[in-house]
Order: C-alpha cells, then structure tokens, then sequence
C-alpha cells in the first residue's frame, strides 16, 4: 500500500538524540499508511548503528538511507526528500523529537480538507542542552487562548518574524520544488518555507507538538557567532536577490 504520509529525518552525528526522534516518530497514533525514512550521513558516532537497530525492529515502516562517505547537509536531504512516496512529507532533524502522538493526524487531516494550503506548522519548545533548559516560540501572541483553530501565516508574518521550525512541517509533496537545491547556493529551511508560502496557502497551528533541540553538535552552533551572523546575512540577500517580493521593512 502506497504511504499517504512520508516521514523525512536526515541524521549526522546524533548519537545522544537519534532515538528520541525515532521514538516520537513511531509513537503517532494514525488512521492511514506512512513510511518513515531516514537518511543517515556517515557519522562518525555511534548515530548508525541506533539507526540500523531500529530498521531492524520496524522493516516495514523505516526506510534507512545510508552513506560509504559524508556528502553534506543539502545532499542527503534532497535524496530523502526525492525517495518520498507519500502525498504529504512530514520533517523532523535527527536532533528533535516530537511530543504530541496526534500530531501527524492532525495535521494531515486539515490538509485533506483544505486541498489549496501547500504546508501546516504548529508550535513547538525550544531545548538549550548546555544547561538543559527549555524556552518558548513565542508565537503565543497569534492565537486566542481558548481556540485550537490554524492562523494562515503571510510573507509578512513569516519575515517579520521567525515563527517556526522545520519539525514542525507537514507539506503537499506536489508543492516542492527540487530544482530549489540547485537554484541557491546556500539553500536553508528559509528557502524552503518561502516557496511553500508562495506555492499555497499556509496555516500554523497552536497545539504544541515538539522539540527543538540547540546543542553544540548543531549545524549553526559549529560557527563563531560573527560567522552565524555573516552566514545568516549572505542567506537572506541570496534570497531577496532571486525574489523581489520579500518585505523589507518591518
């Protein structure tokens, strides 16, 4: 049977986490076919073999991906994203978890009634490993307290302020666009969630559904802060370069 959701989850060098994530994968209570794929890049930890014990126990839900050599974040990411069957493709890095076990029901169930959104988020918390603290999205301010009903997130919402997180995702597969890897140099979850808002409409919703985790293994956290800073610079120019419409005032 043909998967209607596909799980995505690219992995390096994860060892303390790649479990957690899986785990909160295989808890989703659903009422239809998913597929779960992770793609694992050569770590140099104990990141595959967790990965392989797990393929092992669940063969016919998890779809292991893996790598003779290191090929980098896009490149792994992209070959997981190309094996995806499903008509929805849900996103969470080998360093975050989910929490609620109806998120991806949820979310898929909003999607099937509203055939014109590309993509849905939802809230999720913030996890400072160092000194194992947990912190808010601040997005509180967008939804009324009592009311679980989506807000649709605008270009102007989304640029003006960083309101999600890629764990949170789930998209219209037909809605991506692959040639997007080849088209920026630095192609990052900015891009990503830029041409889905242009693609359809898009919604987050409040329920809190996951973790991100920030630890000094993460992809930003290798570089100094003064190259965190140049590096986040140089990714929002490429974008506005290649798309006039971004808002440029707040």
């Amino acid at each position: 049977m043909e998967p209607l959701v596909s799980v995505v989850t690219i992995t390096y060098n994860h060892e303390p986490y790649i479990a957690k994530c899986i785990e909160g994968v295989l808890m989703q209570k659903v009422d239809f076919p998913m597929e779960f794929i992770i793609a694992e890049d050569c770590s140099t930890d104990g990141t595959r073999a967790i990965c392989e014990e797990y393929a092992k126990r669940f063969p016919e839900l998890i779809h292991l991906m893996t790598s003779d050599s290191n090929i980098g974040y896009n490149p792994n990411e992209l070959r997981a994203m190309k094996a995806a069957r499903g008509k929805y493709i849900a996103y969470c890095e080998g360093d975050d978890y989910w929490t609620d076990p109806e998120k991806l029901q949820k979310q898929v169930n909003f999607l099937e009634s509203h055939p014109d959104y590309s993509v849905c988020f939802h809230r999720c918390r913030h996890l400072n490993v160092g000194n194992d603290t947990f912190f808010d999205d601040l997005c509180g301010p967008l939804f009324n307290a009592d009311d679980d009903d989506p807000v649709d997130v605008t270009l102007d919402m989304f640029f003006g302020k960083w309101i999600t997180q890629p764990l949170t995702m789930v998209l219209r597969t037909e809605c991506y666009d692959f040639s997007l890897y080849e088209k920026y140099r630095h192609f990052r979850d900015m891009h990503q969630i830029y041409h889905l808002l242009k693609a359809g409409k898009v919604c987050i919703f409040p329920f809190d559904g996951g973790v991100r985790t920030v630890h000094d293994g993460g992809l930003a956290s290798k570089l100094s802060e003064p190259e965190q800073c140049n590096n986040g610079v140089e990714i929002a120019e490429e974008l506005y370069r290649a798309n006039k419409d971004i808002p440029t005032k707040r």
